[in-house]
């Protein structure tokens, strides 16, 4: 027997919610088959996923849960059983066009990817979720689950006599909107009651004691368990369309239709869970350390770049994920060569033209490193530079490190001494936030992946120019920490695909110093007339 492992935030001893409700019922169903342990998910500790090692986790809400915890669970045996939208910084995709979110506002990305499956409650959900994490792990259940105990009380509700007037649900979450329906109904001249959630029993009969139900969330819902509660009472339903329910085929039923839809739903659930528990599926191990690279037409520092990184003295602990952007040379001919001596390159080759931020992104998403490093093809790093980085970041522990880099104008300057060179100005400081106004940690960082599950990836929507450093400047916005090594790690071609500068570049960054300018201390007083030229009018 499996030993099955439920993870939540909050179980219904703690609160009466629909997610903990439907999580209930779900251990309810699985204890007839299996040992189940649920555990709140700030209980976990390292002894218990020592204990735990084989055991299947299924994961409902989990903001409680550590970076250091999910990091872990990631390599474990689990599914999300998801109730909202918690890879997203607001956890509310109608804060964004077409609830599409810009890529710097997701997180948890690797903690949903490497989810055996992500179980959405209607298919309005699912198209959410797809829409912004583009997984093939995304299921629709399309339902929630209700005790047989539960749904023969709706039952039984459902013939008792209703009154003429809305049922408003009165609660406090302001995305609920109860505030602002009351006013529609007013405005409607509509009758109605309030209804509040206190014990089950009498929230139901609460609910069905009118004839309507209106409801008209801010957010979207990724099902609404009281829209269908309502509906199996016999109530006709106002709502919006923020409610995922709304997107099942069987909403158009109600009453003693419904409930019993709702009653093989349990079954159809239930057996997909089942299925998802049972089979068995080995996680291949993850490199330490994802070493990316992008590209347009880069023949003539390519084959030098694959050298210089293939040779790293770590190389075998890494992998390389290589973004080509529709080169067009032997670009393609050049990187197979080195995937036939290499089985830890992953070469992704796109056909169109994208700017490098987006292909960065592309090339994060596609990691699977507990560490990221930027390479760019027309530097060049020492032998050492990846596995000294790593060293000091393990030894520190911080969250990014950096050292020296020597500016060269060609590759001809490339020597193993160091003395006399001139340092490249973005990494030749040592780390405090006012120094983040000189663009740290310079071109040859390395960092951990937990910084993009917390603060997003690139800002590509809105960043062209100074992309990594608005993404450093987030990092340390959000508690992470910095160090440089007094080293020189590498070599930066000065004057080679790497430098741009244009007055829109300019213009990014007074934006961005402006936005971070509680971070620059003293440095924001310096450089501030100077950006202040540039600023958008």
């Amino acid at each position: 027997m499996s030993k099955i492992v439920v993870v939540a935030d909050f179980f219904v001893n703690h609160v009466l919610g629909g997610g903990e409700l439907n999580n209930e019922e779900l251990i309810s169903m699985l204890k007839k088959e299996y040992e189940v342990e649920k555990i709140q998910s700030h209980m976990i500790t390292d002894k218990f996923l020592d204990v735990n090692t084989d055991s299947f986790f299924i994961i409902s809400n989990f903001i409680n849960l550590s970076f250091e915890t999910r990091e872990r669970i990631s390599n474990l045996k689990y599914i999300i059983y998801e109730h909202d939208h918690k890879y997203l910084k607001s956890r509310n995709p109608a804060t964004y066009k077409n609830f599409k979110a810009p890529l710097s506002e997701l997180v948890n990305y690797r903690f949903y990817r490497n989810a055996k499956a992500i179980l959405c409650q209607s298919a309005f959900h699912q198209q959410i979720m797809k829409s912004n994490l583009e997984f093939d792990n995304i299921i629709n259940l399309g339902g929630n689950l209700w005790s047989l105990e539960s749904l023969e009380l709706i039952r039984k509700l459902n013939k008792e006599k209703k009154e003429d007037a809305f049922s408003i649900l009165n609660s406090r979450i302001e995305h609920k909107n109860t505030n602002e329906t009351v006013k529609y109904c007013i405005l409607k001249n509509l009758k109605y009651k309030l209804i509040s959630s206190g014990d089950y029993l009498t929230f139901l009969k609460n609910l069905g004691s009118n004839e309507k139900f209106i409801f008209l969330p801010k957010t979207p819902e990724t099902l609404s368990r009281v829209v269908v509660e309502a509906r199996m009472l016999g109530c006709s339903v106002t709502t919006n369309k923020m409610v995922g329910a709304t997107s099942e085929p069987w909403f158009k039923l109600k009453g003693d239709e419904l409930i019993d839809r709702m009653i093989e739903k349990r079954s159809e659930i239930y057996s997909i869970i089942k299925d998802l528990i049972k089979t068995k599926e080995e996680k291949a191990k993850d490199p330490l350390i994802s070493i990316i690279t992008t590209f347009h037409d880069g023949k003539d520092f390519l084959e030098d770049y694959m050298s210089n990184i293939t040779q790293q003295t770590i190389f075998d602990k890494c992998e390389l994920v290589i973004v080509d952007a529709a080169s067009t040379g032997n670009e393609k001919a050049i990187i197979e060569k080195y995937c036939e001596k290499f089985n830890n390159i992953n070469y992704i080759r796109i056909e169109d033209k994208l700017p490098p931020s987006p292909c960065l992104n592309m090339a994060f998403q596609n990691s699977k490193g507990q560490f990221l490093t930027y390479a760019f093809i027309d530097d060049y790093k020492k032998d050492n530079c990846i596995e000294v980085l790593y060293n000091h970041i393990c030894n520190k522990q911080v969250d990014l490190v950096y050292g020296d880099v020597v500016e060269i104008k060609d590759k001809n300057q490339i020597s193993e001494k160091d003395t006399g060179v001139t340092l490249f100005e973005h990494s030749r400081f040592p780390f405090s936030k006012e120094n983040m106004v000189k663009c740290l940690p310079g071109p040859m960082p390395l960092w951990k992946f937990k910084i993009h599950e917390r603060c997003g990836f690139l800002d590509d929507a809105k960043c062209d120019y100074a992309d990594d450093w608005e993404m450093w400047l987030r990092s340390v916005d959000n508690g992470f920490r910095f160090s440089k090594i007094d080293q020189v790690v590498g070599y930066y071609l000065c004057g080679g695909r790497s430098q741009q500068n244009n007055i829109e570049q300019r213009q990014e960054e007074a934006e961005i110093f402006f936005k971070y300018s509680h971070l620059f201390g003293t440095n924001f007083e310096k450089y501030k007339n100077y950006f202040s030229q540039y600023l958008r009018r």
